[in-house]
């Protein structure tokens, strides 16, 4: 887990921690639309779009 951690610190260095969090929620509106798309899963999907909406919610410029 540390090694993740120092992973994803190095990319919050070289981004920001803004841009991280954007990034986050597009994979997580991407995983929504998967699910729905190729598994029919709306439930897994909603709350993936719930996960994105509360990341864009929480990005603020650092």
């Amino acid at each position: 887990m540390k090694e993740y951690m120092n992973i994803l610190e190095g990319l919050v260095d070289q981004l920001t921690l803004s841009a991280i969090l954007e990034m986050l929620e597009r994979i997580c509106h991407k995983k929504a639309e998967h699910l729905r798309t190729h598994w029919k899963d709306e439930d897994s999907a909603k709350r993936w779009d719930k996960a994105a909406k509360q990341i864009e919610n929480l990005n603020v410029d650092i």
